[in-house]
């Protein structure tokens, strides 16, 4: 019987490895560790499975090292391809599948994205337009995904910097011989733009795979926390932050563009409400306490601010590992935090 499951094609940040340095949780010598954060949700009946066993693959973000993930493991063209935001180490990859699949079947691939996101990610591939059969996500509206069957998406509006144009969280809700399975996905995020209706839509979720860059807060990094601060007590960096934004910064990237009435017209509840930045998260551990995902896969690790603002060292795998153990497991946050490896299947 088939399963629903997600891939992980690249767990590593923008720069996994600096050039001239070494990174203890990353080998420098193995490709692999240098792909950037990128995942696939999968149907197969295989635990493993190769390219032939797929029934189907949905691909998010595809940046430095995707594409030889692909072709190293499972070589065939993701069904379709959904573009988090237009920032190069989510994009680099996109150029050699839209040609791919182009020279292939002589027909547009089809990428999902939010509009001032696509419109971004043009300006970097322009020669891609006429490649692509472009689907545009709207903020908080669920759509079906057509190239496959029995999956939906609904995108969330997210803060990952000025420059993150149209930013999104993806939910996608899929339905498996009956059984409704949904699957959370941050891409790079300092905090996501969510209603009060829109966290019972995503409470419980069987898996959530989220940025997890820093350990401690660095907002002007444009990336949560996992925790929000060393000694639990939140960091005075965190609170500084806070006390000199306002909600209009974090909607500031998602109504660049007037023209696009349907994008911005979404933001109308946040903007005439009294929504105040307490609503928000700016930490993995307050946004899992809230929404409770069964799951919670750390991807995107660099721990350079951590050890910059915060004199805490960058970790190993096995010592990021034990620092969850003896760390965030014990906060009261029902879900149970998983470190990727490449090429892990993790089951819903």
């Amino acid at each position: 019987m088939s399963q629903i499951q997600v891939r992980i094609n690249g767990r590593g940040n923008a720069w996994p490895v600096i050039v001239g340095q070494d990174h203890p949780f990353y080998d420098r010598r193995n490709y692999e560790d240098m792909a950037n954060a990128s995942c696939s949700i999968i149907k197969s009946s295989k635990s493993n499975p190769k390219a032939e066993d797929l029934d189907w693959e949905l691909m998010v973000d595809a940046g430095h090292g995707a594409v030889q993930y692909l072709l190293k493991y499972c070589n065939r063209i993701p069904e379709a391809l959904f573009i988090t935001h237009p920032h190069i180490d989510h994009t680099l990859g996109i150029d050699w599948i839209i040609h791919s699949y182009y020279k292939l079947y002589k027909k547009p691939y089809p990428v999902y994205a939010t509009v001032l996101c696509w419109e971004k990610t043009k300006h970097t591939y322009p020669h891609l337009e006429s490649m692509v059969d472009f689907n545009e996500l709207i903020p908080y509206q669920t759509i079906d995904v057509k190239e496959v069957s029995g999956v939906k998406v609904q995108p969330f509006p997210a803060y990952h910097g000025r420059s993150a144009n149209g930013a999104t969280m993806l939910h996608f809700i899929t339905v498996n011989d009956s059984v409704k399975n949904r699957i959370l996905i941050t891409g790079d995020i300092l905090c996501p733009l969510l209603r009060e209706q829109d966290y019972e839509a995503i409470s419980g979720v069987n898996i959530m795979v989220a940025d997890a860059n820093n350990r401690y807060p660095y907002p002007n990094s444009n990336h949560w926390s996992i925790l929000k601060g060393v000694d639990e007590s939140t960091s005075g960096i965190l609170q500084e932050y806070i006390n000199k934004i306002s909600v209009k910064t974090l909607l500031y990237p998602h109504l660049l563009d007037k023209t696009k009435v349907n994008y911005w017209k979404s933001f109308d509840y946040i903007l005439e409400n009294n929504i105040q930045l307490s609503d928000f998260h700016f930490t993995i551990s307050s946004f899992a306490e809230r929404i409770s995902p069964q799951k919670t896969v750390l991807m995107h690790y660099s721990g350079s601010e951590d050890e910059k603002y915060y004199k805490q060292k960058r970790l190993s795998e096995n010592e990021f590992e034990s620092w969850l153990c003896s760390t965030v497991v014990g906060l009261s946050i029902n879900t149970k935090f998983l470190l990727p490896y490449v090429n892990q299947h993790i089951k819903i």
